[in-house]
This record gives C-alpha cells, structure tokens and sequence, in this order.
C-alpha cells in the first residue's frame, strides 16, 4: 500500500528503543509527513472527498445503529466558532480516526493531572470532543489513564520537532548522561523506561536550575543522522570541538564527563561490560567533535481510548458486543498497544486496524444492501 501511494522510505533499517533487532525505516521526508501526506494525495486522486474545517461533534444513531455524524461546518478551531451545523448520513457505517487528545489538558486532568503539565507533540487540535461523543453514545472507554511520554524531545524546540530524529540516533550511538556526568539508562531501552528515567534526574532539579539530562554523540554519527542538519540550524542541536566545551555549556563536572566517556569507549570496545545492557548495532566510540541536545519528556500518545475488536469494530459498554455500523482505527483506540508501544509501531494502529476499519465498513455496506 505505501508503495503504491508514491511514500518513500530510506534504504537504511535502524533499530528504535525497546526493539529486540533494527526493523523501522524512517521516511525521506523525516517526519510522519513523507507518510501522510503521499498517502492524502494519492486519496484525492482516487476520488475520496476531504472536508476541512469541519467538527464532528456527535454521532446519529437509529435502533442502536450508527447511521451517519453531526457536524459544525467552517469550524474555526482557534475561537471555537462554527457558522452551522450539518447532519451527514451514511449508509455503511462510519469510521472514526480522530487522533488522540494531548492537547486537551482539562480532559487529561480528570485522569492523570501531573501530565496536563506536560508539553505535547501533538498538533492545536488534538482535543477530546470526539472522544466525549464517543461515550456519551455508549462506547467502551479502554484505559482512559494510560498515556505515552517522547524521551527523545527537548526542552529547546517546540513538540516534536527535528531534534526528536537527532535524539534516536544519538542514543544509538551515543549516551546521555545527567547534570553529574554520569550515563542513567539504557539509551535504547522502551520509551516508557527511558522517559521515567529522565523524569527521575529532572526530579532532583532547583529553583535556580532545570536538571535537564543531555545526549550528544560524535560527528560520525551525523553524517547519516535524519533531522540532523534542521535541527542543527535551529539551534537545537549544538557542536562542541571539545568535552570540555560541551562540559562547560551544560555546567557538567569534566571529570566526571570524561570518566564516563572513557567508560562507554571500553564499552564499545568489548573491553567492559555495560552496566544498562544498551544494544550496539553500529559500534561508534565517542570522540571529538559532538554534537549534543537538551532532554525533556513530552506527552506524546494517548494509549487509551475506545475499545474496539480484531475486526476494528468499536464495543458497547452495556453489551460488550460490537455497535452495529461504528468502526474506529488509530490512536482514538485504547488498548491495542497495551501500557506503552514501541517506536514504528503506529502502522498497526493506524494501517493495520485502518484498513481492517475499512474492509469491514464495506462488507457492512454490502451487507444492508447498499
């Protein structure tokens, strides 16, 4: 299906946190964009209509079935407005890919308010209207609390930006490391364990100083490194021609830096074992010049949503059985990846159950006899 929607990937395979064995591909583009967006065009030339500016606000049911959705029209997203209201009929079923609700502190609070406090990387609109309508009509709600943290972000660019690409291949073949100098996690265990570990050195922050964890890797590894260069221009990224200099502008103890440095060295070599078991793919000693970027979690995915079936079908809360006429793909979805889910893995959320959504909205068309 990617190849024939014109999505170019990269020849390289790397192997993201959490991953036995290197098995993700990174788009040419670098971003969900060199997906997205060959896959959107390839759909308005196979006829398929897209309707912007419009808010989805509840479902239409009949007889316990799902016959269509109400719309506000011409929503504006920014002041809330909407110039009228439309009601938009379907004969077989509807099919719910509204994204997740990062941005939507208020809902987050009701369920997991330490992480309102969180920056997201999702986009203004990631709120959670539909998911509301989605239970006010009946739906099954699957681990409403479960939400995914990006290790990889910074502190110095805005959600998920270049640095993010950066930050995956500096933990492949670099380490991080805390304000004291010293290596803290395995730089490519699950997001989960990565993102609590760096919680855990900017717990012990100061009102006078933010303890942000640092990455930085040496110079080889950029030069294959996707984001890199944009995230260098951004200044999000900065080199340093020595460990003293980059030492000096995180305020780390070169002593201590250099210690460390010397121990992952050995590590790479094979001449000492790694206290955090890190797998190295692509062994690459740490040597001057480097490059290097602040750390901070950001609230990333929501693991929860609305509980669905194999067949993509989404569950009734009294029944526990499929609501006639309703499918749901993507991270609307709760459950499918359980607590937390792998770098690579949104294919399946989103174009495994996708287009499972899809095969069966079309047999239920069929099968009304439509």
């Amino acid at each position: 299906m990617l190849d024939e929607c014109g999505v170019q990937l990269m020849d390289k395979v790397i192997r993201l946190g959490g991953h036995s064995a290197p098995r993700t591909m990174v788009p040419k583009a670098a971003s969900g964009g060199g997906i997205v967006v060959p896959i959107h065009n390839w759909l308005k030339k196979n006829g398929v209509q897209f309707r912007n500016r419009s808010q989805v606000i509840d479902l239409l049911m009949q007889d316990g079935k799902v016959t269509g959705v109400l719309i506000n029209c011409d929503y504006n997203w920014k002041d809330g407005t909407s110039k009228k209201e439309q009601r938009i009929g379907s004969r077989g079923g509807v099919v719910v890919a509204t994204g997740g609700w990062g941005q939507d502190k208020d809902f987050i609070k009701t369920t997991m308010p330490v992480y309102s406090l969180l920056e997201c990387t999702s986009q203004p609109g990631a709120t959670a209207e539909m998911l509301k309508a989605l239970l006010k009509s009946g739906c099954l709600p699957s681990m409403l609390d479960m939400y995914q943290l990006g290790p990889w972000a910074s502190p110095d660019e805005k959600g998920a930006g270049p640095g993010s690409f950066f930050a995956d291949y500096a933990f492949a073949e670099g380490m991080a490391v805390n304000p004291n100098g010293r290596r803290f996690m395995n730089e490519l265990a699950d997001r989960r364990t990565r993102a609590d570990a760096e919680l855990n050195v900017l717990s012990e922050s100061t009102p006078d100083k933010i303890n942000y964890p640092v990455v930085f890797c040496g110079e080889k590894t950029t030069e294959h490194a996707e984001g890199f260069q944009a995230a260098y221009r951004d200044k999000t990224v900065f080199r340093y021609e020595t460990l003293a200099d980059l030492a000096k502008a995180y305020d780390i103890p070169l002593k201590a830096l250099q210690q460390q440095v010397n121990e992952y060295n050995k590590i790479v070599a094979g001449t000492q074992k790694d206290p955090f078991a890190k797998p190295l793919d692509v062994k690459q000693p740490l040597k001057a010049p480097f490059y290097a970027m602040r750390l901070t979690p950001k609230l990333h995915y929501c693991m929860d949503g609305i509980a669905v079936n194999p067949r993509s079908e989404v569950l009734s809360t009294t029944t526990l059985a499929p609501i006639p006429g309703l499918y749901a793909a993507g991270e609307v979805t709760g459950g499918v990846h359980g607590m937390d889910r792998l770098g690579g893995c949104p294919s399946v959320d989103c174009m495994v159950f996708g287009l499972e959504a899809g095969r069966n909205a079309a047999a239920y068309l069929k099968a009304q006899g439509n």
